[in-house]
């Protein structure tokens, strides 16, 4: 049997195929940051994957039951030559251009030996949360790949594997038409007092944030991007008003220029994936249309098209 694990940092879906390719068990537990979890924390969640998956075999999970493990995670660096076994922590997959496609992962060690020890005897293979959305929006199909949450990243897919990738570069250095991105834009502005009065005094009041909280709620967090993502949807209420519009769409003229239209391949459509993404379907549509590019699919999260890219019979079970 396959177990699927789709990983983010505070939740990942997991789905179990049988042999035939169908769904046996679905089911979510805890987040897994590659990057900064340490050994006992994700030893926690696979115990809670295993207990899930007794659950699925009425109490006791057969020694040797799960053959395969995909494994797609942020912070997982798809880049590296198939056959090396390298064990990294980071960000972001590596840039590639031409037809040199991106294959092969960094994962760190501590992941696999808890995966190893939690499912013995299983072969297990680790890919980014990029190729977890190519592969679930586009399955054997030609696309770039879009994926509009909290951060934002793309790719050039080409059915088979990512063959070009532009670095996201996160909340300061990029993340344009994220969440993140849009609240810094947001927060930026109120913070210099450029918002209309109507919007600032609105903002002022709900968040109760003077400058020196504003500057706190950023640089003194432990999760900047997570907060300033947090303030989308307040944004997202102001559309109407003519400044916010501007600034909306202005977050996403910056994903189209630095990011989507740099990939060359207009015919390949666009795939989106993330909560933010869906949430502005509209806007992005729009200006898909001004700049020549056409959406063909917005989807919330991508499991249930690695549930059949995994199922179909097409696809190597080695990848």
């Amino acid at each position: 049997m396959k177990l699927i694990m789709e990983s983010g940092a505070t939740k990942t879906d997991c789905c179990l195929l049988d042999s035939g390719g169908k769904v046996r068990s679905r089911f979510r537990i805890p987040g897994i940051n590659v990057a900064t979890m340490d050994f006992e924390a994700v030893s926690r969640v696979a115990r809670d994957a295993v207990s899930c998956l007794r659950s699925a075999f009425s109490g006791e999970l057969p020694e040797g039951a799960i053959k395969e493990i995909f494994f797609y995670g942020a912070g997982v660096l798809e880049g590296q030559a198939d056959g090396q076994k390298h064990f990294q922590t980071g960000e972001n997959p590596d840039s590639v251009s031409g037809n040199d496609r991106i294959s092969g992962a960094c994962v760190p060690e501590t992941l696999d030996s808890v995966l190893a020890e939690a499912f013995p005897g299983s072969g297990r293979k680790y890919h980014s949360d990029l190729l977890a959305a190519a592969r679930g929006l586009c399955g054997d199909r030609t696309g770039i790949v879009a994926i509009l949450g909290t951060g934002s990243n793309s790719c050039l897919y080409d059915g088979k594997g990512i063959v070009r990738n532009i670095r996201p570069g996160g909340f300061i250095l990029g993340d344009e038409g994220s969440a993140a991105a849009l609240g810094r834009l947001f927060l930026a502005d109120y913070i210099k007092e450029l918002l209309p009065e109507e919007v600032s005094e609105d903002f002022r009041r709900e968040y109760g944030l003077d400058y020196a909280a504003s500057v706190k709620f950023v640089y003194g967090s432990d999760a900047p991007a997570r907060n300033l993502a947090s303030l989308a949807p307040y944004v997202m209420r102001w559309a109407g008003n003519e400044w916010i519009n501007d600034m909306i769409v202005r977050n996403f003229r910056d994903f189209f220029e630095r990011c989507l239209m740099r990939y060359g391949a207009v015919d390949a459509g666009i795939y989106v994936t993330g909560s933010f993404g869906n949430v502005c379907r509209d806007v992005l549509e729009s200006l898909g249309h001004e700049y020549g590019l056409e959406f063909q699919a917005f989807v919330p999260a991508p499991m249930s098209g690695l549930e059949k890219y995994h199922a179909s019979s097409k696809n190597n079970p080695s990848d």
